[in-house]
């Protein structure tokens, strides 16, 4: 039995909205667990922890976009995506356009990429601005 259309779009939107969540709050928890991230690095339970959720969020995604496509994806390219989601989310997204729709997905994908680096730059400079005696990350 299949999920009406627009579920699996409000699905995928809300996992999207959830992705942008998670990296603005990695950023304000960065910025109060390590406010000099840029001389120490990221702590590695943080990174970790981040990331778990990052991808289970695109997973999430995957499973709505491959439910409302009707594709079943096959296991070498889940693992494929684990390890090399930058190489193989564009090319599931090449395998499952037509031809002539297949560079926008691509385009946004990296494009979400980049929103979300961006979101957890917003909540670590907002949070650093907020504590006392802070001053905003010097390095974008």
């Amino acid at each position: 039995m299949s999920e009406p259309p627009d579920r699996w779009q409000r699905q995928k939107t809300t996992a999207i909205a959830a992705m942008l969540g998670v990296s603005l709050a990695t950023g304000i928890v960065v910025a109060v667990i390590a406010p000099n991230v840029a001389e120490t690095g990221m702590p590695l339970s943080i990174q970790l922890g981040a990331n778990v959720m990052l991808f289970v969020l695109g997973f999430r995604w995957l499973q709505a976009d491959s439910a409302q496509l009707d594709i079943q994806r096959p296991v070498w390219l889940n693992v494929a995506i684990i390890l090399l989601a930058a190489v193989f989310v564009p090319y599931y997204f090449y395998k499952t356009r037509p031809e002539g729709k297949r560079l926008l997905p691509i385009l946004r994908f990296f494009g979400l990429i980049f929103a979300c680096a961006f979101a957890s730059i917003i909540g670590t400079t907002v949070m650093a601005m907020l504590q006392p005696g802070s001053a905003p990350p010097a390095s974008f």
